[in-house]
């Protein structure tokens, strides 16, 4: 945590040419060219490493003709200098001679206070430093210089135990970013949450009131949670006051207007609603018939279950759609649903070329949607009325980017993934993973998922496609083979492959796993880590598994102990259930859950229930809500001469040295 402190007190020196001048005065009047010729003098030496040439001029410079704020950039200079070589008393001893006449150049007098609390955390003076940053005036700072001010600020905060002054902090460190995405995908995006959440209503209220002229996305966002979050405890009323007062001011952000929009229309479209229909969309005609009507036999199943669980209480109804096979036919069902049929609950999405469009229109109009397959939309664009039983690309990555997964596989990793919405949306959760644990992400690959022959890019992934930049490697490697007596060895290539990485992971589907994997030791490079998605729990790749080695992959733990749902599904049907009979048991499993103390009259109370939840079981899993969507519970699996195992997961002996 206190290594960023370093780069604050040496970015002081590397950038002091830049030094802001009081508007409308005179370059002349603050410092003289004579002066600062000699200070950049000084800088090229401390750049080259000469620390101590550096500080000697400075303390050998003459002092009596230098005006006062060049008095203050020299013993600022002293004191960086000093800091480096970790003498914080005389640095803070310089830094303290250096305010005395610093009052001029506002710049600099607030990067010297800024140095000077850098200098007590480094000494362990936590109120010191929680002290001198409280009078500096950290909006003369330049933008870099200002979020390590904050970021400082953020830690001593904490120390202290003053959690307004953290989050006050937060939201300046933030406030630059002017997108969700970027947001969410900060470090301290989660630090922000955590923080806001934890404090009082009057609190939350107060910090919300203190930025009001402030014209800050990350403001307006907190706002509309809290306004989220008021609405659902009851309070809607002030839900409804804070969400205006949201509106009004941060209208400029276009993705905070459309969260309002989005609420609003919820809010003002309740309509009539009867807790005990359930729509369900399939393909019932069409290519993919046979798989709605496998879909279908999970349905009637978990039906007959709910029922005989609320035995005695009105019987609940399903209303099945036909989706044709087609995304656009599969919206308009879910308008019919709810319009007509007024249905409390959608389950659809068999496939996730139908479901993205379902999920969209169902979110219109503020239905709990189960989808049966994953949905590719951003995170920022899912909610709290989705769940996807498959698990979400979000529910993998999360999974995959456990602290128990990195200890045991390492912190560099490198991907290749489809050039397809499919495989965008699991890269683009990737990196905000990587970014979020400090993962290195050593390469990036995609390929063409409709070709068969992917060696190029593995070739490019393990340093072989660009020979070039290796020429000298590849001459003496070209020399050792030429001396080889067995010449009747066939060479793919003579250098070896570069990995950089601990792992790989693949998000593809079995057939193309099947396709690249080989490519791997095609060109020496064996006994990797790679890792695939939930699809790779596959008879295919299962039965060339003898010939790739040792697999892993992310998905649900199968091991059902209670055998008494596959015993009654095969006296029932006749069949033993697969994948998809068991994904559409489970959406009534979840359904049962929500229903099963209450029954809500209206959206709104169907809302709150969904939202109340801590988690929701089933056979296939467990999901529970984080940050406003919904994640599974996976496992790590391995793949090996036709056997799916658990993975024990252990602590990579050079894990704490990986980056």
């Amino acid at each position: 945590m206190k290594k960023f402190i370093s780069t604050i007190i040496l970015l002081a020196l590397c950038s002091c040419s830049g030094i802001s001048l009081l508007s409308g005065s005179d370059p002349s009047d603050l410092y003289t060219e004579k002066f600062m010729t000699f200070i950049n003098a000084v800088k090229e030496d401390y750049k080259k490493g000469q620390s101590e040439i550096a500080l000697k001029k400075l303390q050998a410079y003459q002092t009596e003709t230098l005006l006062p704020t060049e008095k203050a950039l020299r013993r600022n200079l002293i004191g960086v200098i000093n800091f480096g070589e970790k003498n914080y008393e005389q640095g803070i001893y310089n830094f303290e001679m250096a305010l005395s006449s610093s009052r001029l150049d506002k710049n600099l007098t607030a990067q010297i206070h800024l140095n000077l609390a850098s200098s007590y955390y480094k000494m362990g003076y936590l109120d010191k430093a929680f002290s001198t940053l409280s009078i500096t005036e950290f909006k003369n700072l330049e933008a870099a210089e200002s979020k390590k001010y904050h970021k400082l600020n953020y830690n001593l905060a904490n120390e202290l135990d003053k959690p307004s002054n953290a989050m006050r902090s937060i939201i300046w460190y933030l406030s630059p970013i002017d997108t969700l995405s970027g947001l969410k995908s900060e470090v301290m995006y989660e630090k922000l949450m955590g923080s806001f959440f934890q404090l009082e209503e009057n609190q939350k209220k107060r910090i919300l009131q203190e930025f009001e002229d402030e014209p800050f996305l990350v403001v307006g966002y907190l706002g509309y949670l809290e306004a989220e979050k008021l609405y659902y405890k009851g309070k809607k009323d002030e839900a409804k006051d804070l969400l205006g007062w949201v509106e009004d001011r941060y209208k400029n952000f276009q993705e905070v207007s459309l969260l309002i929009a989005n609420f609003q229309f919820r809010l003002d479209n309740f309509t009539k609603m009867n807790p005990h229909s359930i729509g369900v969309i399939l393909p019932n005609s069409g290519d993919k018939v046979e798989f709605g009507k496998r879909a279908l036999i999970g349905i009637d199943n978990g039906i007959r279950e709910l029922n005989n669980k609320f035995e005695g209480k009105p019987p609940f109804e399903i209303f099945v759609k036909d989706s044709e096979g087609s995304g656009v036919v599969g919206a308009y069902r879910v308008k019919e649903l709810v319009e007509k049929n007024y249905v409390s609950v959608i389950i659809g999405g068999l496939f996730s070329s139908e479901a993205t469009k379902e999920y969209l229109e169902a979110r219109k109009h503020g239905v709990f949607f189960i989808s049966l397959s994953q949905i590719y939309l951003p995170k920022e664009e899912k909610n709290h009325l989705l769940l996807e039983i498959p698990g979400s690309v979000e529910s993998l990555i999360d999974n995959l980017f456990s602290e128990k997964m990195l200890a045991h596989f390492g912190k560099k990793a490198a991907v290749i993934y489809p050039d397809s919405e499919r495989g965008r949306a699991y890269v683009d959760e990737f990196w905000r993973k990587a970014r979020i644990h400090q993962v290195k992400v050593t390469d990036v690959k995609t390929y063409d998922k409709n070709k068969t022959d992917h060696r190029e890019t593995i070739q490019k992934l393990l340093g072989l496609k660009y020979k070039r930049e290796r020429e000298e490697e590849l001459a003496i490697m070209e020399d050792i083979h030429s001396l080889e007596k067995n010449h009747s060895t066939r060479r793919i290539q003579n250098l070896k492959p570069i990995i950089d990485f601990d792992w790989v992971f693949m998000p593809a589907f079995p057939n193309e796993a099947l396709q690249i994997i080989p490519s791997f030791t095609y060109f020496d490079a064996f006994n990797l880590n790679i890792i695939g998605g939930p699809s790779w729990r596959s008879q295919a790749l299962s039965r060339e598994s003898y010939k790739l080695g040792s697999l892993y992959f992310v998905g649900d733990d199968f091991s059902i102990k209670d055998k008494t749902f596959v015993n009654s599904f095969i006296d029932r049907y006749k069949i033993k259930p697969r994948l998809i009979e068991m994904r559409a048991y489970d959406a009534f499993k979840v359904i049962s859950s929500v229903l099963s103390d209450n029954s809500p009259g209206t959206r709104d109370e169907l809302e709150m229930l969904i939202r109340n939840k801590e988690n929701f079981s089933g056979i296939t899993g467990t999901w529970v809500l984080n940050d406003g969507v919904w994640l599974k519970k996976m496992v790590p699996l391995k793949l090996r001469r036709g056997k799916i195992e658990q993975v024990t997961l252990e602590v990579k002996a050079d894990a704490k040295t990986t980056l």
